[in-house]
């Protein structure tokens, strides 16, 4: 990566921390872009050469979240298949990497953003279903059931505060989807 481009990169990091800290005084309707950047240590132009919105900063935050929790799976090798411990394990991870962010959820919770989150988890899986070829044109009830299930349960475990551990988490949405839904496990050696 370039200098200017990690450079880019931190200056939109330092903004996203700015836009949580101007959210932990006022609602989200009420945060300037003035105070945003003060917050965030940029000039103005900094702020205008990266996002367009404030709206921008959130849609960046948790794009950076998905890509992060994506490249942490590619990187462990997880198989793209539907066996019940596969997706148990990549339920597990994302809950690993909703748990670093309680804190920021619970803000966003609590500031009324539930519903844009959702929109963009929504958008995103709509997205990645758009460049497996095999699923582009299909709607799945299958996907959208677990898809709206368990991110609702993921919001709600960090709303009453990740008592639970992410590991009896990730069980709990396993066990709580049909046979159905799984491919069959292939024994070792096959």
């Amino acid at each position: 990566m370039k200098f200017g481009q990690q450079e880019n990169i931190r200056v939109k990091q330092q903004i996203v921390n700015g836009f949580f800290e101007q959210l932990k005084e006022q609602p989200f309707s009420e945060i300037r872009v003035a105070q945003l950047i003060k917050s965030a240590g940029v000039a103005r132009v900094s702020y205008y050469r990266n996002f367009d919105s404030i709206e921008d900063i959130l849609t960046f935050y948790l794009t950076c979240l998905v890509t992060r929790h994506h490249e942490q799976d590619e990187a462990k090798k997880i198989p793209r298949d539907h066996r019940r411990s596969t997706v148990k394990t990549r339920f597990l991870n994302a809950f690993l990497a909703f748990q670093e962010e309680e804190d920021r959820f619970k803000l966003l919770f609590d500031r009324g953003l539930s519903s844009q989150i959702y929109e963009f988890f929504t958008e995103f899986g709509t997205f990645l279903r758009s460049k497996r070829p095999d699923k582009a044109n299909s709607l799945s009830y299958k996907h959208v059931f677990l898809f709206g299930g368990s991110f609702h349960v993921m919001m709600a475990w960090l709303q009453n505060g990740a008592k639970e551990s992410p590991e009896e988490m990730a069980e709990f949405i396993v066990n709580s989807m049909p046979d159905s839904f799984f491919e069959k496990e292939q024994p070792v050696g096959k």
